[in-house]
């Protein structure tokens, strides 16, 4: 799931995880980049907050962790890739699944990482549900590649994506940054920018 360590959350200290901290903190994690997505944050919570009123006049049930939980999910979309996505384009099981999967396999012990000889057996079925994440999020992170490279907007605002994106072939270490590159660091800037956006405390809408 992390493309042979190139994910910084597991690559190995040295030159490229200190500029790949140095780009995801300056161009993903920075106050002027929360702050310049603060007017998308806002129609997004007011739009929720907008159907949390048609609800309540209709006297219909509101599962209001889930709409929560959704709410952060298309704010991660917006300030990452660009745009929302509907589930049906994240491998039909819906963006917050398929992240609380892959969060839930990173966290979860594996016994061949203690018993490496019992490693091919998959006793617990993590590999077989890993590849399977991983195929969706590769699959998923492609189509997104793809967009902003075709793409011929340029009035369009620049996000995550076209920053990675203009690192690419480029040498800022002693590795060249390629598009494998490119995905494994947007596959750890999903949760991130996710518990960012619930937990930091001077965010305003």
């Amino acid at each position: 799931m992390c493309y042979g360590q190139k994910n910084p959350s597991f690559s190995p200290y040295g030159s490229y995880w200190r500029t790949v901290r140095k780009i995801s903190t300056l161009e993903l994690l920075s106050d002027s980049r929360i702050s310049a997505f603060r007017t998308m944050r806002k129609q997004e919570l007011d739009l929720l907050i907008e159907y949390i009123k048609e609800a309540a006049a209709a006297r219909d049930a509101i599962d209001l962790s889930a709409k929560v939980s959704s709410l952060t999910a298309y704010m991660t979309c917006l300030m990452v890739f660009g745009k929302k996505y509907m589930d049906e384009e994240f491998g039909g099981g819906g963006f917050e699944t398929v992240i609380k999967e892959a969060s839930t396999l990173t966290a979860k012990p594996n016994l061949s990482d203690y018993i490496p000889h019992i490693a091919s057996l998959d006793l617990q079925g993590l590999i077989k549900r890993m590849k399977a994440v991983s195929k969706v999020f590769d699959d998923f992170l492609e189509n997104i590649i793809d967009e902003h490279v075709q793409s011929k907007d340029e009035n369009r605002k620049k996000d995550f994506v076209d920053v990675m994106l203009s690192f690419l072939g480029s040498e800022e270490t002693e590795y060249k940054i390629e598009r494998h590159h490119i995905k494994a660091i947007l596959v750890v800037s999903n949760p991130i920018i996710v518990r960012r956006e619930i937990y930091l405390p001077n965010l305003k809408f």
